[in-house]
């Protein structure tokens, strides 16, 4: 069975070669016009940027806005650990009750 599957594959793999070979490279056009259009327009630099003795404006901007005020209280960031808590639950086995103990896995938030 398993080399019926190779000569198989190997058949379909020299199939879609020799089919690829029979089609040739071709150029693909993507519907693209020759003509002037809109993309055209798009790429051309604007020559009004370059035009002009202004001076550059500067605009002042804090990066520090979440060290101060009320914004860093609420929008503090939390980190979580996972640690393990005992569980135990008693049940009711051959006359009398039995204990049965074990570790879970839980989440501690840590707050910064």
């Amino acid at each position: 069975m398993e080399r019926r599957l190779f000569l198989t594959g190997m058949l379909g793999v020299a199939g879609a070669a020799a089919l690829a070979s029979l089609a040739g490279p071709s150029k693909a056009v993507a519907g693209i016009p020759g003509g002037n259009g809109i993309l055209d327009e798009l790429d051309k630099p604007d020559n009004a940027v370059f035009e002009g003795d202004d001076p550059a404006e500067l605009e002042l901007v804090s990066h520090r806005r979440h060290h101060h005020g009320d914004w860093y209280w609420r929008h503090r960031r939390r980190r979580r650990r996972r640690g393990w808590r005992h569980v135990c639950r008693r049940y009711w086995r051959h006359g009398r009750w039995r204990r049965r103990c074990w570790r879970e896995r839980y989440w501690i938030n840590i707050w910064l």
